[in-house]
């Protein structure tokens, strides 16, 4: 059984930050850009992000980073003539319940042997409750080849089946005339995830089609007003309302997609940041859903991912993550805002709460000797950066000429792939620091900033920011001393490569 742990989080903030950010790079209208500017200052960890529309900066003080399913034979035992399996052993504490009078001639075989007449007659039901009174054991029992009762299988005094009437772990294949139920998975179908989280991609990272990388995007419409993500396994809604609200609004339109059983499911809800990542392909352009199988509307799309200070309680925080229509992601969306619209999903088990910090999942990185290992991604990371800042257009020379421990072949991330890196339990330097030592720590300057593969247009290239994980392109400016948020007109590249 997997389990997942997580440590604690703390901040140090000297003072107020100002709270005043561009969302018109956001491209969160489809077909219209509004424009607008900001800027503010930070503390001593500095801070600045992407505002929604009535929303704040935030504050950048430091944080601290952070089954399998046990199969059993089915209660009720061995059906109307049903012949013990080949060495099918029963699983210890298969009594039948008291209450009921034994039947006669349901006898256990001296060393586990099945007795004569060991299947139960028409009349001797063996329910799941109860054997129906004076239950006979039918003549002409078939004793299945090699069948031996395990330890524990005792008769019970009464009528009832226990419910621990279970197969030993091991147990051999049925004989002729024994029956199993099983539970197998179509070759090539989904398996979904049950790391116990939704904020961090406990699947390979979707890429891309253009790029020709590893798991490129792949859909399947199931015809019902549902898309299956066939890399991620996550099933998402096709086509969202148009209609913007509050974030609750859209809290509470998926869990009534569940309540109705849209598309067959009940567990719809809010997408996480990095769930709504695995959707995006900057190279689309500003609308970065693939079309088909989404429509996409304007409006900012809401996620189940409270930023680090709302979840915290800081600085009377009331900000969540949310997406552009052209896949630019922001923690600073008010959640008080009326421009929220949605794309539900569903899928990949449990996971945390919107205002519950990132749970990071076990056995998440393996890091050796300046390469770490995402267990979970599968993808190979440096575990350092680029030694100095460097344009947009000169990060694929740098990858393709690194050689870290006899490995080459990496190569710039995308967008997706480097957003899966991000802590959301931190800011300041949103990692995991003991995967990714020594990533700067702080806000609102080039150093901060890291290239991705997309470039939005030429004078606009993608980029990630660890001050907290949110994203945007190099068309910020620099006046007095005062950056905006997305100016960086160099960066670091932390390379990555795709694993064995």
């Amino acid at each position: 059984m997997l389990t997942c742990s997580l440590g604690g989080v703390g901040a140090s903030f000297t003072d107020t930050m100002l709270r005043a950010v561009a969302l018109c790079a956001m491209g969160i209208l489809a077909l219209a850009v509004s424009a607008c500017s900001g800027s503010g200052r930070g503390d001593g960890q500095g801070s600045s992000g992407p505002v929604a529309s009535g929303g704040t900066s935030k504050t950048g003080g430091r944080g601290s980073g952070g089954s399998s399913p046990n199969g059993g034979a089915n209660s009720g035992g061995v059906g109307t003539g049903g012949r013990a399996g080949t060495g099918g052993a029963t699983g210890s504490g298969g009594l039948t319940g008291s209450g009921g009078g034994s039947s006669a001639g349901g006898v256990v075989g001296t060393g586990g042997s099945v007795g004569v007449g060991g299947s139960v007659g028409s009349g001797g039901s063996l329910g799941t409750t109860s054997v129906g009174t004076g239950g006979i054991v039918g003549s002409g029992g078939v004793v299945g080849t090699g069948g031996r009762i395990g330890s524990g299988g005792t008769t019970g005094r009464g009528g009832a089946v226990g419910n621990g009437g279970v197969v030993g772990t091991g147990g051999a294949t049925p004989g002729t005339g024994g029956t199993t139920t099983t539970t197998t998975t179509p070759p090539g179908a989904c398996q979904e995830s049950t790391r116990g989280s939704h904020k961090w991609a406990c699947w390979p990272v979707p890429t891309p089609p253009s790029e020709k990388l590893p798991h490129p995007q792949s859909y399947t419409d199931l015809g019902n007003g549902a898309v299956r993500d066939n890399v991620t396994c996550l099933v998402w809604e096709k086509a969202n309302p148009s209609t913007q609200g509050t974030w609750q609004a859209s809290a509470d339109r998926c869990a009534a997609l569940g309540t109705s059983s849209y598309a067959g499911f009940n567990d719809w809800r809010l997408p996480t940041r990095m769930e709504m990542a695995s959707l995006m392909d900057q190279t689309l352009g500003r609308t970065a859903y693939a079309s088909p199988p989404f429509t996409t509307t304007s409006g900012a799309y809401a996620t189940g991912s409270y930023w680090w200070e709302t979840i915290q309680g800081i600085n009377g925080a009331n900000l969540a993550w949310g997406y552009g229509s052209n896949g630019m992601t922001s923690n600073a969306y008010s959640l008080a805002g009326t421009n929220f619209v949605t794309r539900c999903v569903r899928g990949n088990g449990t996971g945390e709460a919107p205002n519950a910090l990132a749970v990071e999942p076990a056995n998440h990185y393996t890091v050796v000797n300046g390469e770490t290992t995402d267990n979970y991604t599968g993808l190979v990371w440096q575990s350092g950066f680029s030694p100095t800042l460097m344009a947009w257009a000169d990060a694929p020379a740098y990858c393709t000429s690194l050689s870290l421990n006899g490995h080459t072949g990496f190569r710039v991330p995308t967008l997706g792939e480097l957003s899966s890196t991000v802590n959301e339990a931190r800011v300041g330097n949103a990692v995991v620091l003991s995967a990714f030592p020594g990533t700067p720590n702080g806000c609102k300057d080039p150093k901060y900033w890291f290239w991705a593969a997309e470039s939005q247009s030429a004078t606009a290239d993608w980029g990630l920011s660890y001050c907290d994980g949110f994203t945007g392109t190099n068309v910020g400016t620099t006046a007095n001393g005062v950056n905006t948020w997305d100016y960086f007109p160099t960066a670091n590249v932390r390379c990555v490569r795709n694993g064995p």
